[in-house]
């Protein structure tokens, strides 16, 4: 048997290839919509791509299945769960499949598993190698019903669905998973730094008898004490995930080659795209944004998790233009960007900031302290608010004392709570959240607007009071 994973940093995505090597047939499972590791990997290994398979309708990006199958010129067939009812079904799905549906390469085969409770109609792909057993599975794709530590969370369809996807979840952990032997290996869709559930653990791979040992969402409880402790502490779900979720069940546009040569726009350009309501994301870094940046543009500094602030801060079915400096992060924004739906696109900055301000055009900047700095302006007792963006758990661990606290995720709901004459300083972990949540507030008029780099981690090295 050939096994490759393909990850993906940033939204932790775990991808597989699976093929048999007399018939040199192979599947993919939940591909992501960059395809062209995948393609490369068949291409080196002389496989056949015959078929693609999808755990559930994701909701943290965008599946790759259609754009492979047209870079295979449509010869793959696509296979999707249908046991969520039509509303769950893909339309895109050649092969819509139920629970002990099979699917053959050769000596390897595939079976199908229904697991809901992250989602309605989410699957396991249970592995057979008939050389070694043809009745015990070798492994389970469990998708993002079981991860390594964790199991996903049943919150991510609403309220209403919160109860019923629960209860499912319950039973796929108790009663589905315990027909499995305990030396059965798990490769999970996602690890840690998914929002797909809460702790998960960074190894990719695991083994049902070890989680059944040491996951603790695998520990029995009755029902309504497993769920709340389930959803304690979870983390809040980027709004941008109802949208994957419709975007993955009409299937998204195929964009081939259309992003490979990103077009260069002059500062006259940019400047009627920004007229006419465009984004301008500038991926600098937080110092180089506060310095000096266009107004009206938002700073994500180019990290693993662009793509995971983009589509939580960033309006879909708008132009995006983007502002760097270093053309060589431009590729690697642009897929994060396109992973999670953002197809609009239209160039980059020629020249970065640098020809921007040799045109004479305006600028702004952000004012950025140390936080000795703020210790100095909060003992001189100085008119500002400071406010404090980090999640809950963060800010229950320890947060200055006259702190406000607005998290990052609820800063344009509760924008009104600011004054657009206040001082206003913004304070998070390290100051990459904080950049983010400055520009937002800049580009709302906020004039008197800083960043504390350095952040609580900072603060707190120096020994500076907290509150817990």
């Amino acid at each position: 048997m050939f096994f490759y994973k393909h990850y993906t940093p940033g939204l932790a995505i775990n991808s597989f290839i699976i093929a048999d090597l007399k018939t040199r047939k192979c599947a993919i499972i939940d591909p992501t919509r960059d395809v062209h590791e995948y393609v490369a990997i068949i291409e080196k290994e002389n496989l056949s791509l015959v078929a693609i398979l999808e755990t559930h309708v994701h909701a943290d990006f965008i599946s790759g299945a259609l754009e492979l199958k047209n870079n295979f010129s449509e010869k793959p067939k696509i296979y999707c769960s249908g046991m969520g009812g039509e509303e769950w079904t893909p339309k895109y799905a050649d092969v819509v499949v139920s629970n002990g549906d099979e699917l053959s390469l050769g000596e390897i085969r595939f079976k199908v598993v229904h697991t809901p409770g992250h989602t309605p109609e989410h699957i396991m792909w249970a592995l057979y190698d008939d050389t070694r057993s043809s009745d015990v599975p070798w492994i389970l794709f469990t998708g993002d019903f079981l991860f390594v530590g964790a199991v996903g969370r049943p919150d991510l369809l609403g309220k209403k669905e919160f109860e019923l996807l629960s209860h499912q979840l319950y039973r796929s952990v108790f009663k589905t998973l315990a027909d499995f032997e305990a030396y059965t290996e798990i490769y999970p869709s996602h690890g840690a730094g998914s929002m797909c559930g809460k702790s998960l653990a960074s190894r990719s791979s695991s083994t049902v008898g070890y989680e059944k040992h040491f996951n603790e969402s695998l520990q029995y409880l009755p029902e309504t004490e497993w769920v709340e402790n389930l959803m304690r502490d979870m983390p809040p779900s980027p709004p941008y995930f109802s949208r994957m979720k419709s975007v993955n069940v009409e299937g998204a546009p195929v964009i081939g080659d259309k992003f490979k040569s990103l077009k260069q726009l002059t500062p006259q350009e940019l400047q009627e795209f920004s007229l006419e309501g465009a984004t301008i994301l500038d991926i600098r870094s937080k110092e180089s944004f506060s310095s000096s940046h266009i107004p009206g543009s938002i700073n994500i500094p180019f990290s693993v998790n662009i793509a995971t602030w983009a589509g939580w801060k960033l309006k879909y079915d708008v132009p995006i233009i983007l502002v760097t400096e270093e053309k060589m992060h431009l590729e690697e924004v642009v897929l994060n960007l396109l992973r999670v739906g953002f197809d609009t696109i239209e160039g980059c900055l020629e020249g970065g900031i640098s020809s921007w301000e040799k045109e004479g055009l305006a600028t702004n900047h952000i004012t950025t302290y140390s936080v000795q700095d703020l210790a100095k302006l909060l003992k001189e007792k100085a008119s500002l608010r400071l406010i404090d963006i980090r999640q809950d758990d963060e800010w229950a661990s320890g947060h200055i004392p006259t702190a406000e606290h607005i998290p990052l995720e609820n800063i344009e709901k509760r924008i009104d709570e600011l004054n657009k004459d206040d001082h206003i300083v913004v304070i998070c972990g390290s100051g990459y959240r904080a950049s983010i949540a400055a520009s937002i507030l800049k580009k709302s008029g906020r004039s008197h607007v800083s960043n504390v780099l350095g952040g609580m981690t900072a603060w707190q090295k120096e020994s500076f009071p907290v509150d817990r």
